[in-house]
């Protein structure tokens, strides 16, 4: 049995955010192989973590080679489910919905945008690329016919947990919060907060101390 399957492997958090952003890297990568040394250079940590990190997924590096790029890619791709194509919704139309709408990168992480939500009558009906902004009465019918399990919340604050209710009503499985706030939801679904405010002070406290 593979390692990567998801149904055997448990990998700790923070080894799992590495990953990622090994895998995003790779994606993007022209070379054959890869060192442990240049991993390292590149995001700033040690070799051996990042030969640690690569002990979760089904593969070996070469000495003096370092590892085969493409064999990372379909490994990482079995760990975070790319080969299975997930469905997503978002709900809001507005800047930052319309922008994660159109994004093209998101089918090579094994994920399709099949329908934006707004409760704006002057949003309904208009066009996001090729998705058609769809009445919030829609959701159902839209998660049933594509048996979505993602849904994206792009709405203001004040709405985000309006929101919530209805993703989670309709039988969404997981929920990728961008509303600059805290949603409630049952221990079932997940839920991953992407508060882009807090990033943004981060960043700046950073560089603040340089």
């Amino acid at each position: 049995m593979s390692k990567t399957n998801k149904s055997f492997i448990h990998v700790p958090k923070p080894t799992l955010e590495r990953l990622k952003r090994y895998y995003t890297y790779f994606l993007q990568l022209e070379a054959e192989y890869i060192s442990s040394e240049e991993l390292a250079e590149k995001f700033n940590i040690k070799p051996e973590q990042v030969r640690k990190d690569f002990t979760y997924v089904n593969i070996t590096g070469k000495p003096k080679v370092g590892y085969h790029v493409p064999s990372l890619i379909k490994e990482l791709g079995l760990l975070f489910g790319k080969e299975v194509l997930e469905n997503i919704i978002i709900i809001g139309a507005g800047n930052l919905g319309s922008a994660l709408a159109k994004y093209s990168g998101f089918e090579k992480l094994g994920v399709k945008v099949v329908a934006i939500f707004d409760n704006d009558p002057k949003k309904i009906g208009s066009f996001v690329g090729e998705l058609a902004v769809l009445p919030l009465s829609a959701i159902e019918r839209v998660v049933k016919r594509f048996k979505v399990k993602i849904g994206v919340i792009c709405v203001p604050e004040e709405s985000a947990q309006e929101a919530a209710n209805l993703l989670v009503g309709v039988g969404i499985k997981a929920i990728w919060n961008f509303a600059p706030v805290p949603i409630d939801v049952p221990e079932t679904v997940i839920v991953e907060n992407q508060d882009i405010s807090s990033g943004i002070l981060t960043i700046k406290h950073i560089l603040d101390k340089k």
